[in-house]
């Protein structure tokens, strides 16, 4: 027979329990979550949207006033569902509060699906049946709890609340059917972080502090002193620079919206669009500043301008590879905590971590989003958007745009055409530089040459000619076998290899020594991958592009004549098409994303329009291509959303529970689970070495902390699957856990090539 409490309700039901033994009533938890989930809503832009939120807030943990819960938290009892309660209670109350059910299911696994009518599974659907069916413990005690009357007094007239008007020409349904999936996510943003920080603020006894309080107004004062230095101008390429950040300065001033920045590489786009974003903020009353950028390689650079100039409390620098350095550091651990929710000024992130907060299920991707309202958001390289889940993107940015305060900036030397897929949803895009005609042919510093198909071989001995000279191409397995061409003409010590399958801290030494050899007009060959293209500083004489999409050729001229010092004429980007591999005959392997892109630009080089590869107009025609806008929406549209994100969001069906109360069928979890912006199935290879030698230690002793994994990412090497099964063919490999593994053979980590997965025969052990 189930234990029965008997409340006394001047202590109540508890919540938590300290580890110094304190409590923590049901009733105060849901009061604070209520009280700071409002807060956070009423800072997000969306009139009515606080209130939502503290409904949430109240529901979330009514299944904690369940004999079978306080049965587990009092007496270590077994777990139990504790969320389905409050979705429960919401939509028997009120049919409208259907959208905060989600929300309340999900503060704890993630958002559910929405499921069909009749299942008993873990979509809402399912759950809100078990619950009809009497299969989860009753929670009816709250009933009796005083304290909670007042909380949950919340009328929920309509859970649409959506002010924005819809464009012309738009299905309604489907417009509104999205934007409330975007809202859904939004309150259970604030929900979910809420939640965390109450238990948190409970548990440690204190409020955790922010990185800086610092407003955004000190930054740009920061920011606009460092700029002073840059005036007068001393020369014609700095002339230039300065019309960038003049016209940044005064553009700033516009409404907020979508905006583009259309920089060639060496405009110095990096401050000048520092400067409109933390204005435009200033200006409109916003929240902060989202750099979001396609490779760590320039996070990490443009981060480190940032805080050089703005403070180390002000820039937050997250991504996969980053080191908060000592936990123990204070400094170190606010700014650790920052990241789980962007609660500082400035944020500086992958495409990655800020779009997959905008479709994620999981409850640790979505306590940034609320954060993520009322800010500038820069997508720098905005090129580098993948191509299938382009349309989702654009969508969320939309979204964003019209109902939650933000504006976007989209900074590249390359511009993609994305203008019409702005405007169908009543958005004009506006380009901040006055003349970006002109300054794209003041800008030009390189001419572009096709020289067709070449073998290694016959490559190697073209860059061996060269002094200095940088090669750039589509797959590892070339830049390795290249390299050993080049080394074996040229010597070790004068050819450089960078690729993924060296960590980022060894990266990181090798560019470091080739920007010595360069700046020493030492020799400088270097084979490469597409890493170094963008928001790396390096000036070659001369650039080798295996043929890619004209974004990548025009970003790999970048490379060349950086700071102009050449004419244009002298100054060449050869384009070149790999005969072979130079070993079996066959084709190197180039990923679809890249073989899209070459299928786009493959024209210009038949049309012999080399030379005029980096003019505005070509860029335009080269997007439309890749894009394949043909003025059909659907059609068009079906290539940019592969996996029919959008599609599932705007098309929701009702569903029935078994007693009848209906819902909006989201698949949250299922959209959550298909929006990857990387999609190849990785794991992760440590390679030891003494500067890691402690934490490769504790990781293989399983004793791993958070400030150790953090170190050892940027000693971490993500390989494929097929990769990893070679390395665990020969026994190199000891498993930690899936998908996370130690390089047991050293001979297989090398300070030129880094990790060779190139290797057969053998059994390995799994531990």
């Amino acid at each position: 027979m189930e234990n029965v409490f008997v409340w006394d309700f001047t202590t109540g039901p508890v919540s938590h329990i300290s580890e110094d033994g304190r409590i923590e009533l049901v009733a105060t938890h849901l009061r604070e979550v209520a009280d700071m989930a409002e807060h956070f809503a009423s800072e997000t832009g969306l009139a009515g949207l606080d209130r939502y939120a503290r409904t949430a807030g109240a529901y979330h943990d009514l299944g904690k006033y369940s004999n079978a819960f306080q049965e587990r938290i009092l007496r270590d009892g077994p777990k139990i569902d504790h969320s389905t309660a409050g979705a429960y209670d919401l939509i028997t109350r009120n049919r409208n509060a259907w959208p905060l059910s989600y929300c309340v299911a999900g503060h704890h696994g993630g958002l559910p699906d929405g499921g069909v009518k009749g299942e008993v599974a873990v979509t809402l659907v399912g759950r809100l049946n078990k619950m009809e069916g009497g299969y989860l413990p009753s929670y009816e005690a709250w009933r009796s709890d005083p304290a909670l009357e007042e909380l949950l007094q919340v009328d929920i007239t309509s859970a649409i609340g959506l002010s924005a008007d819809i464009p012309t020409g738009i299905d309604r349904s489907g417009f509104q059917c999205f934007s409330l999936s975007f809202m859904i996510r939004m309150i259970f943003s604030c929900l979910v972080d809420a939640d965390f920080l109450c238990t948190e603020r409970f548990t440690t006894g204190s409020i955790r502090p922010r990185p800086t309080e610092e407003p955004l107004e000190v930054l740009l004062s920061r920011l606009e002193e460092k700029l002073r230095g840059f005036y007068p101008p001393g020369n014609e390429l700095n002339k230039l620079r300065c019309k960038v950040l003049d016209d940044c300065g005064e553009r700033s001033k516009d409404t907020p919206g979508i905006f583009t920045l259309t920089v060639p590489t060496g405009g110095g786009k990096t401050l000048s669009v520092a400067r409109f974003a933390l204005k435009h903020a200033v200006e409109h009353g916003m929240r902060r500043v989202i750099v979001a950028e396609p490779y760590t390689s320039i996070i990490e650079q443009n981060a480190q301008v940032y805080r050089e100039i703005l403070g180390e409390g002000s820039v937050l620098e997250h991504h996969s590879n980053h080191e908060f350095h000592d936990d123990d550091d204070p400094k170190a651990r606010t700014m650790s905590l920052a990241s789980e929710n962007w609660d500082v000024p400035v944020v500086v992130t992958t495409n990655v971590q800020l779009f997959e907060s905008f479709f994620a299920s999981s409850t640790s991707r979505a306590r940034k989003l609320h954060n993520i309202a009322r800010s500038v958001i820069v997508l720098d390289e905005a090129q580098m958007l993948p191509i299938k889940y382009l349309y989702p993107c654009i969508r969320s940015l939309v979204e964003l745009v019209r109902n939650y305060g933000c504006s976007v900036v989209l900074c590249t030397a390359t511009q993609p055409s994305l203008n019409r897929y702005f405007e169908e949803w009543g958005l004009s895009v506006r380009e901040i530089v006055r003349d970006e005609k002109t300054l794209s042919r003041a800008l030009r510093r390189v001419d572009y040459q096709n020289i067709g198909y070449i073998t290694d071989s016959e490559l190697a001995e073209m860059l061996a000619g060269h002094h200095q000279v940088l090669c750039i191409v589509n797959s590892r397995k070339q830049a390795r076998s290249l390299y050993g061409e080049v080394a074996a003409l040229c010597g070790d010590d004068s050819t450089f290899h960078l690729t993924t399958l060296m960590h980022p801290a060894h990266r990181q030494r090798t560019l470091t020594t080739i920007r010595r050899y360069l700046q020493e007009d030492a020799p400088c060959r270097v084979i490469a991958t597409s890493l170094v293209e963008a928001g790396v500083d390096l000036d070659f004489p001369a650039v080798f592009r295996a043929l890619a999409g004209l974004d990548s050729i025009v970003q790999a001229g970048g490379r060349c004549n950086r700071e102009g010092k050449n004419p244009a004429l002298e100054s060449i980007v050869r384009i070149f098409e790999p005969i072979s591999d130079g070993g079996d005959g066959g084709a190197y392997c180039i990923p679809s994303e890249i073989m899209n892109r070459i299928g786009a630009v493959r024209p210009l080089l038949e049309n012999n329009g080399v030379a005029t590869f980096d003019s505005l107009e070509t860029i335009q025609a080269y997007y439309d291509r890749l894009y394949k806008y043909r003025g059909d929406r659907e059609r068009n549209h079906s290539t940019l959303d592969e996996k029919g994100i959008i599609e599932y969001m705007s098309k929701a069906v009702p569903q029935e529970t078994n007693k009848g109360r209906t819902l909006l069928s989201f698949p949250f979890a299922k959209v959550g689970a298909d929006f990857q912006l990387i999609e190849s199935p990785t794991c992760d290879i440590v390679v030891p070495s003494d500067e890691v030698a402690g934490e490769v230690g504790a990781l293989r002793a399983g004793c791993a902390m958070r400030r150790d994994m953090r170190r050892l990412g940027r000693h971490t090497v993500h390989i494929y699957q097929d990769d990893l099964k070679r390395l665990n063919s020969i026994g190199a490999l000891t498993c930690i856990e899936p998908n996370l593994f130690v390089l047991d053979d050293p001979t297989l980590y090398s300070e030129k090539l880094g990790l060779s997965t190139a290797v057969s025969g053998g059994n390995a052990m799994c531990f």
